[in-house]
């Protein structure tokens, strides 16, 4: 469900409560109930399977994947930031060199609601908010007795989940609210039959408790949690046709078991505190939150993901020449410990015809992250391996406002303001494991830093055509933080990885229409289009095992591309309807985009992992047939069609897939037990593609859930 039956679900779009349906800009609204109806979602993938304009860069690994929005671009298998603002109760926790372009398992956990706004959000939310922002809103405490508790089964995988929530009232105007969630899965689709461990499986648990206070004009809210995961590791198959030079008979793995030498390993823990205070200060309402987040991000990697005897067998066999430079000790080892600390305080108010708000922000960051490599020892090279630390600073701090005013009882122009100061410092060097001296030379020796200011705006104005629809037509600006590239190339790479990369800035120009004109109905529809300059995407240093000049695993890594454009055209609308005694609601998006580069070496190539069209379906239906038991279901069907993987000219195409999940029940009062079945077509499809390697999605999973609230 992207919007209540009327429409007057209240969101913090604009940093301040309104109703979404009043809001000038692209927004939708996931609330915990409509999470419930399609059994809730533990990936981010799954929560936002049904947005328009939204897609899940789904790397098979939580603590890799990345959401882009609008065609924004993806910084995937680097240290660089995320072009969508991911924020958690309005406290931004992204960014760090691993897991900072994705929410984690525990972001997940009891959610009250999910904001997502799509487009330019450069003036409010800041940093790296070009395709948009999410922001994640937890479930609060409440001043009475509530709760809930679920336990679900898959079956294919052997996935065990059991998460709840108990909200207890203390006294008069305090309350504590406790969740948790556990995960055991020692099983999955993909395996390493060499150390007999499956890549997909995950273990680990997650709490939070949260204390709230509210005595007269203060309401306060504290909040602790944790998270101990061992979540899915990075997986890939090695496809190499026959009669590429250097492997006559071709070399491609199983599509499901990958021969790694390296057990395959991931796991992700966090640490957060944060406060929250809402005071009504009498014609102005101040909101400040403080949070502090400790993300500690981990994962294994074999390098050639093949073994000695898998090496052996594939030469003998001829699919492999004896001369190919392939070694089975090869692996990566990455480490990343990011803290996070962020400050926003902001007032609002509002007369007559003039909404106004005023905040500041301060975003502190520290990176401690290594990538340690091993290889083979032989006489021409007696070395093991290296370890390349690194230590990388981010301040920033920004001042930013707005101002509404009502031109007539219809028509509202609202500027939007925010003034930026970044400063980012970075101290990289590589070691060699055996001796711990210095290796690599001058080039590895990494001691960096930039800085920059920014001013973004938006300029908003909007029309209610009628009192249920509201037309609005926006400018705005926004920019994505620069970085550095630590993991540099071999030195006889086509295209070298360069150290700094600078900002990235936009303009966007958006016009949309939205409303409930209809008794429990609501639509929304907006068209866009982006200028970017300095286009921070992803490359590579062109190496590869088929590149005779450097045959070696590439090396990833940001650039800025030049100047580009971006475009599209999205619609959504949901609707409740009584069906007998009954009732249901469908919900309906589709996005039409696409962007190329305009400049530079890249002038004329499509952007990146943009598909064409996206497009999602999500039916929930509710029928009583007896006294307090009722009939169940949910089916949600989303897809993607067209678009480029990589920025080259011999980029293949994205995969097309349409995945259907199905989940049907039966409730007894306050309990319910479901069947599900998600990708229940067992649909398989290439999550991304490189040359040399496939990355395949996950199979059909069929489970059953029970589910008890209080």
């Amino acid at each position: 469900m992207v919007a209540g039956d009327d429409g007057t679900i209240v969101v913090t779009a604009r940093r301040r409560e309104e109703r979404l349906a009043d809001v000038p800009t692209a927004a939708s609204v996931i609330d915990s109930a409509s999470l419930a109806d399609r059994g809730g979602a533990t990936g981010t993938g799954e929560l936002l399977a049904d947005q328009p304009s939204v897609r899940f860069n789904n790397l098979n690994s939580s603590i890799t994947s990345e959401i882009s929005i609008r065609a924004s671009s993806t910084a995937r298998a680097t240290n660089g930031d995320p072009s969508v603002g991911l924020y958690r109760n309005g406290a931004y926790i992204a960014g760090g060199a691993v897991g900072g372009r994705n929410f984690t398992r525990l972001d997940l956990l009891d959610i009250g609601r999910v904001e997502v706004l799509r487009g330019t959000q450069g003036a409010l939310y800041g940093r790296n908010a070009v395709g948009g922002a999410i922001n994640i809103i937890s479930a609060e405490p409440e001043f009475d007795v509530s709760g809930w508790a679920s336990a679900r089964y898959g079956f294919e995988n052997e996935n065990l989940q059991l998460q709840g929530a108990a909200n207890v009232p203390l006294a008069e105007g305090l309350a504590v609210r406790l969740s948790a969630d556990f995960v055991e899965q020692d099983k999955g689709f993909f395996y390493n039959p060499g150390n007999d461990v499956y890549f997909d499986q995950q273990k680990g648990h997650g709490l939070r408790g949260q204390l709230r206070l509210k005595r007269g004009p203060v309401d306060a809210i504290f909040m602790a949690e944790t998270q101990r995961l061992t979540t899915p590791a990075i997986h890939y198959q090695i496809s190499i046709p026959a009669g590429t030079p250097g492997f006559p008979g071709g070399y491609t793995q199983d599509r499901f078991s990958y021969p790694w030498s390296t057990p395959p390993r991931a796991s992700q823990d966090v640490d957060g505190l944060q406060a929250i205070f809402r005071i009504d200060l009498g014609g102005a309402d101040l909101t400040s939150t403080t949070s502090f987040r400790k993300r500690h991000s981990e994962y294994d990697l074999d390098n050639d993901a093949v073994s000695s005897a898998e090496l052996a067998r594939a030469r003998a066999a001829g699919q492999i020449g004896a001369l190919i430079p392939i070694d089975p000790s090869a692996s990566s080892f990455v480490v990343d410990t990011t803290d996070n600390f962020t400050l926003d305080i902001h007032v609002s108010g509002s007369s007559d015809r003039l909404t106004w708000l005023v905040g500041a922000d301060l975003l502190l960051l520290d990176s401690d992250f290594s990538v340690t490599t091993t290889r083979t020892q032989t006489l021409a090279n007696s070395s093991p391996g290296n370890i390349a630390p690194a230590r990388l600073h981010f301040e920033s701090y920004a001042a930013y406002g707005s101002l509404g005013f009502d031109l007539t009882e219809s028509l509202n122009l609202t500027g939007e303001l925010r003034y930026t100061r970044d400063s980012r410092s970075i101290t990289a060097r590589l070691y060699d494991l055996a001796t711990g001296l210095p290796t690599g030379g001058a080039a590895r020796i990494i001691d960096d830093s930039i800085s920059a200011d920014n001013i973004s705006y938006n300029a908003t104005l909007s029309q209610k055509v009628t009192a249920d629809v509201l037309a609005y037509g926006k400018v705005g600006s926004s920019y994505r933080a620069g970085g550095f590239n630590t993991r540099l190339s071999d030195p006889r790479a086509p295209s070298p990885v360069q150290v700094l990369f600078g900002n990235e800035s936009s303009t966007s120009y958006e016009f949309g229409i939205k409303g409930t004109p209809i008794r429990r109905g609501y639509f929304a529809i907006a068209g866009y289009y982006t200028v970017l300059d300095d286009l921070i995407a992803q490359v590579d240093d062109g190496c590869a095992l088929t590149n005779a000049a450097c045959p070696v695993a590439a090396v990833a890594f940001l650039t800025n591309a030049g100047d580009a454009k971006s475009w599209g055209i999205e619609a959504e609308y949901s609707q409740g309807f009584d069906l007998g005694e009954g009732s249901g609601r469908l919900a309906l998006s589709g996005s039409r985009q696409g962007g190329e580069v305009k400049s530079g070496r890249f002038d004329g190539l499509d952007l990146a992992q943009v598909p064409d069209w996206l497009a999602s379906a999500n039916l929930n239906l509710r029928y009583p047939v007896g006294k307090d038991v009722a009939l169940t279901s949910n089916v949600l069907v989303s897809g993607q069609w067209g678009g480029k993987q990589e920025l080259t000219a011999t980029s293949v195409d994205l995969d097309d897939y349409v995945l259907v999940n199905l989940r049907a029940g039966v409730e007894f009062g306050d309990f319910s037990l479901s069947a599900f079945a998600n990708n229940v077509f067992n649909k398989i499809y290439f999550v991304a593609q490189a040359p040399t390697i496939n990355r395949y999605s996950q199979p059909r999973v069929i489970g059953i859930e029970g589910r008890v609230k209080f």
